[in-house]
């Protein structure tokens, strides 16, 4: 058996399990970090049965080769393009968000099980890992979503497929930001997000809603007084708006604003606002993009609906 020795030890559990399924217990094997041990795991080389949870499955969902045989459903459902969901329901069911059921993992007998979580998300994969062996690409923030779709895709045995989307995303980025360079650069933008609940969110750089956008060229301002990167407002700091130029909110796929979002716009200090009085909100389709495919889908909503208006 071939092994590859970094680091800390590596972790074993689920790894016989899984080269046990595979029929072959001489199939070539690697280490790597995971979010969820400070041991490396102990993964097969090439994992061709692979389950993916949580946002693992946006990573994963529309990479070629990546050998999905099952998927979670759940929160991460959300953040993929409109035809991703149909074809993740395709796919073995193991469960929703962190309720991820072990018998269901087990059935398509997976070589490998990823997982992208939040790192404040406390899941104990123990029973997972009697399964098969588990990669977790946790992020600390949601701007980390691509590191943890490369990790995924790495674990998964999928890197080169994945870096042709990589490819696709920056090259279109990169176009949309020389061709309104001009627009962008006299912009500043403010990020709108709601969830129904009275308040409202202001959304700066490197938050769910502008990581995408800002690789893009739009500028965000930087982050809080206090260094986070959103911050939850009452109707009556709907003027915090006026410090921006325009301002983007969230859509359903047919570019109506999503029903949290109207919320926001049907309070009284709405209507008077310097961006809404120019006609400067903009509810985007695909606004909080986390992998490449929703990025790519996102660069074309943005343009499209803000940048033409704009120019």
């Amino acid at each position: 058996m071939i092994r590859i020795r970094c680091g800390a030890p590596a972790r074993r559990a689920g790894a016989a399990a899984a080269l046990a399924a595979s029929g072959d217990e001489d199939v070539p094997v690697r280490e790597v970090g995971s979010g969820h041990t400070d041991a490396r795991v102990e993964i097969p080389e090439d994992p061709r049965r692979v389950v993916a949870t949580g946002w693992a499955v946006t990573a994963l969902i529309s990479v070629e080769g990546s050998g999905l045989v099952g998927v979670s459903s759940g929160t991460q459902d959300t953040g993929m393009t409109p035809g991703e969901p149909a074809r993740a329901r395709d796919l073995p069911q193991v469960g929703a968000d962190l309720v991820i059921s072990a018998e269901r993992v087990a059935e398509p007998e997976p070589h490998l099980i990823v997982s992208g979580l939040p790192a404040a998300v406390d899941f104990d994969h123990s029973a997972l890992e009697r399964v098969a062996p588990v990669a977790v690409a946790a992020m600390n923030t949601w701007a980390e979503w691509k590191d943890m779709s490369q990790r995924v895709a790495d674990a998964a045995g999928a890197g080169a497929a994945h870096g042709e989307l990589v490819q696709k995303y920056e090259a279109r980025a990169g176009e949309i930001r020389d061709a309104y360079a001009d627009v962008l650069e006299d912009t500043e933008f403010a990020a709108v997000d709601a969830y129904g609940d009275g308040a409202w969110t202001l959304e700066h750089r490197d938050a769910h809603g502008t990581t995408v956008p800002a690789d893009a060229g739009f500028r965000f301002s930087a982050r809080a007084a206090d260094g986070a990167f959103s911050e939850s407002l009452p109707y009556e700091r709907l003027d915090r708006l006026n410090d921006y130029d325009a301002v983007l909110t969230r859509a359903e796929p047919d570019g109506t604003p999503t029903e949290a979002a109207r919320q926001v716009m049907d309070q009284g200090p709405w209507a008077d606002l310097e961006p809404v009085r120019a006609d400067r909100v903009y509810a985007v389709p695909q606004l909080g993009a986390m992998s490449y495919t929703t990025g790519l889908a996102l660069f074309d909503e943005l343009e499209d609906r803000v940048l033409h208006d704009l120019e």
